[in-house]
């Protein structure tokens, strides 16, 4: 029995250093097209940032061109990143392209969560047509409708490009956890940036939000902190040396099969592709106004690795007649990494603040405005905007990492 305090001792210590690295924020892994940003953040003192624990950008790490997962041979080389660069703990959360998920609305009845999920997978397959067993699908509650009926949003992405991105980040000492859709993750960051940033609360939680990404402009309107809409809009969207040099390689190679001299003059030029999405967004703002009695958002926030492109705000406002600005969420981080820049951010900021509390707000709104509004209290962010969009991969089972893998339905 002399052993006994030295086994409980060990026990305790042991237990307090597995609950210090779960209580530890996940960290988050952003797949793009062309690199893989490496991201985990930790709360503030101030209450007003969040503090950039470790973060890494990692080119040449993106998704295959054809939607394929990336090369799992490459999984010890990531892991030599995660301890070399200060990252703890063993959860981590993917976030992938919104080219990787087919995406849709569905009015479904009331009903229980796992009724709802039950429900889902079967509205997944018919209207996406994807074999279940090769697919995972996951389901976001939206703004609730009359007749005690919800619109749903449905997601479903190939079983094989989970597998194999979890397959880079899942080892003895870390597991992944979740899967969530970029928007989505983008959509965290930016409720809670305008949460402590805006003076007015109604601005707050209603905004119309474009992430754009290569080849997916992704529209969401928020009302009343829950969303409303939301709409994937295909096309090319990429930074502009990219989409020229894409536009160059289908105009020779049609050149090449037709014979037909090709023009590249102007090709710099993207206008024609801002105005096309903000005639889109335009018609989709505009369905929402006849079905809400006449609701409409306040401003636009731009958003995702092609914000940058200055004619894209300019041209969203114009079409719209909304005021139009692109998102800064590098305001959230205090001290962030020298890689931390960009809209190309926001969806790994999203995701990695997604268990840590909201941002303390730095402003609070007139006492004036804010009792002609007393029948319009702020509201907390709802699921629908604050954290819910991830897809579980795990299940929980204590202070540790999950053992047990299943899908979501």
């Amino acid at each position: 029995m002399e052993g006994t305090p030295n086994n409980a001792a060990t026990g305790r210590r042991r237990w307090s250093f597995l609950r210090a690295r779960a209580s530890s924020a996940p960290i988050a892994v952003d797949f793009g097209h062309r690199s893989l940003r490496l991201l985990q953040l930790a709360s503030d003192p101030s209450g007003a940032a969040y503090r950039c624990a470790a973060a890494a950008e990692l080119p040449g790490w993106g998704l295959a061109p054809d939607g394929g997962g990336p090369d799992a041979s490459r999984a010890k080389e990531l892991q030599a990143a995660f301890r070399s660069l200060g990252f703890t703990g063993e959860r981590v959360r993917l976030t992938l392209p919104a080219s990787c998920f087919q995406s849709d609305v569905a009015r479904m009845p009331a009903m229980p969560e796992a009724e709802l999920a039950e429900s889902v997978a079967f509205e997944a397959q018919d209207r996406f047509g994807i074999d279940r067993t090769a697919s995972i699908v996951g389901h976001l509650r939206m703004a609730a409708t009359a007749g005690g009926q919800a619109d749903v949003l449905v997601l479903a992405l190939p079983r094989a490009i989970v597998d194999a991105a979890s397959s880079l980040v899942s080892t003895s000492t870390t597991a992944a956890v979740g899967v969530e859709h970029a928007a989505l993750a983008a959509l965290r960051a930016v409720s809670r940036q305008r949460t402590a940033e805006c003076t007015d609360h109604a601005e707050a939680r209603e905004f119309a939000m474009i992430h754009l990404e290569d080849r997916v402009a992704t529209l969401v309107l928020v009302r009343d902190s829950a969303i409303c809409f939301f709409r994937s809009i295909p096309g090319e969207w990429g930074a502009i040396a990219m989409t020229a040099q894409r536009t160059r390689i289908t105009r020779a190679a049609r050149a090449a099969d037709d014979a037909i001299p090709v023009d590249d003059t102007g090709i710099s030029s993207t206008a024609w592709r801002w105005c096309a999405l903000a005639e889109e967004a335009l018609r989709c703002l505009r369905n929402v106004e006849r079905s809400t009695g006449g609701w409409w958002p306040s401003e636009i926030v731009i958003t995702g690795p092609a914000a940058g492109d200055p004619q894209a705000a300019a041209t969203v406002e114009s079409v719209c007649g909304v005021r139009a600005s692109m998102a800064v969420p590098i305001r959230m981080v205090a001290d962030a990494a020298p890689c931390v820049h960009g809209n190309s951010w926001i969806a790994g900021i999203g995701s990695a603040c997604a268990e840590l509390p909201g941002l303390r707000a730095v402003a609070a709104e007139p006492t004036a405005a804010r009792s002609a509004r007393s029948s319009r209290a702020p509201l907390p962010l709802t699921q629908a905007t604050a954290g819910s969009g991830a897809i579980p991969l795990v299940e929980p089972t204590g202070p540790t990492a999950p053992r047990r893998k299943g899908a979501a339905a």
